[in-house]
Parts: structure tokens; sequence; C-alpha cells
């Protein structure tokens, strides 16, 4: 008898460590196959920027999130011309604001096209990121392989889902970026930047299965120092469906 309530009581330990050990585990695993893109319009020329920057930055190694710095030319104008600054950023920042009914300023952060923030704000960027997380995609893109040639670099990708009414953005970026700033709100600092957005292009319709598609290169990126990120994007409400980035 006394044997029988031994092995019982062993079993029932194996058990409970098997059963714990299985729950800590599913609570562990991902519960998303969703990818964030946060667009950060900055600029080099305005002093609250900065710490916006910093903070972005730090989603650069985070599972699932990529950020992207389109650097706007507004700021162009007041005392530093930001080398980074596109009019085309500043236009993209302003069809967010039409769509959004929000303002334009900078640092502005847009989470996957739908949502709008201060760009310093961890607590929303968290908040955020956990709604988009609790969701499951509905469409997915994967990219193949990248070519440089003729001063473009091509790009093989495939997608699938619900890819219907949807853009496809491509965003060539800089990883990191170190510039001394010599006038401005910023002037006599020296600024890092992250996921610094060098070309951009948008194309109009994406089908499924396999795609090519291509984008300026420009020369002056070093080959530790760039990628491409490729992502789907709803015409009717901005919504980021599926993205994904690729070192070249």
């Amino acid at each position: 008898m006394k044997k029988l309530v031994y092995i019982m009581s062993v079993s029932i330990l194996v058990f409970t460590l098997w059963f714990c050990t299985s729950s800590t585990t599913m609570k562990n695993k991902p519960e998303s196959n969703k990818i964030a893109i946060l667009e950060l319009f900055t600029s080099q020329g305005c002093s609250s920027c900065p710490p916006a920057d910093k903070l972005v930055a730090t989603y650069t190694s985070k599972e699932n999130v990529i950020p992207l710095s389109f650097h706007v030319d507004y700021w162009d104008r007041l005392g530093w011309k930001d080398p980074f600054s596109s009019h085309g950023y500043s236009q993209r920042q302003y069809m967010y604001a039409s769509a959004l009914h929000s303002n334009v300023y900078t640092p502005q952060l847009i989470v996957n096209g739908t949502i709008e923030m201060v760009g310093s704000d961890a607590n929303k960027i968290s908040t955020a990121l956990n709604k988009i997380f609790s969701e499951h995609a509905d469409a997915s893109l994967t990219i193949g392989k990248t070519q440089i040639q003729n001063g473009k670099i091509n790009i093989n990708f495939d997608v699938s889902g619900n890819i219907q009414n949807s853009v496809l953005n491509i965003a060539l970026i800089e990883k990191k970026t170190v510039t001394p700033v010599k006038a401005g709100e910023n002037g006599g600092a020296t600024l890092t930047d992250y996921n610094v957005v060098r070309s951009f292009k948008t194309v109009s319709k994406v089908e499924s299965g396999e795609n090519n598609t291509s984008i300026d290169f420009p020369t002056t990126l070093e080959f530790s120092n760039r990628s491409v990120v490729l992502y789907l994007q709803q015409k009717k409400d901005n919504h980021i469906s599926a993205a994904s980035k690729s070192d070249f």
C-alpha cells in the first residue's frame, strides 16, 4: 500500500512539473505573427525630436517591430538643412494627418498606419503594440532574393492572404547615421539616427504569389549598414497588414 501511495505521489509530481512547464512555454510563445511598422516623422532641426529618435531606436532589435525614420523637410528653412530630409516624406505625413484628423508636428509617430501619437510617448507606443500583437495577421509577405543592378535594387517577394486593395511600400533604410549638427535648434550636438529612410516608393498593385519590384539604390550606403523593408498597406484606411525586412 505504501508503495502504491509513493508511486501515485511521484506521478502527481511529474504531471504537475510537466503541466507547469508546458503552461510557461505556451505563455512565452508569441501570440501573433503580426508585424508592427513604426513610422516616425522627425527632423534634425527639431529640438524635441532626439528623445523620440532614441526611443524608437530601441525597437530596432525587437521581434516583429520595424521602425522607420522619415525626415521631413519643413524644418530645413529654420537654421539647419537635414541631410536626410525629403519633401515626399513631409507629404506622407500630411496624408496621414488628413486620414487620422490629426495635426502635423514633429516628432510624430504613426503605428501600422492607423494609430497616431507623439513619438517620445513610451507608454502609448507600448499600448499600441500590445493591441496589434493581440490580433492575428490576415496577410503575409516574405522577401526572397535581392540583387543590385544599374543603380537599383531588384527585389523578389511573395505575398498571400487578404491583399486586395493594398499597395506595396518599399523603404530603403540606412541602419545608423551620425551627424554633427552645426546650426538650428540642435546646433552643436552630434545626432545618431536609426533606420533612416533613404529611398521610398509605393507600388499601386501586387498580385498573390511571387512578385518582383525595384527601387533606386543610393550607392553611398555601405553593405553592413543597409536594409530594405516592404510593407502592405490597405488603400481604404491605411492599415498595414504585413511587412518584411531584409539586409542586402
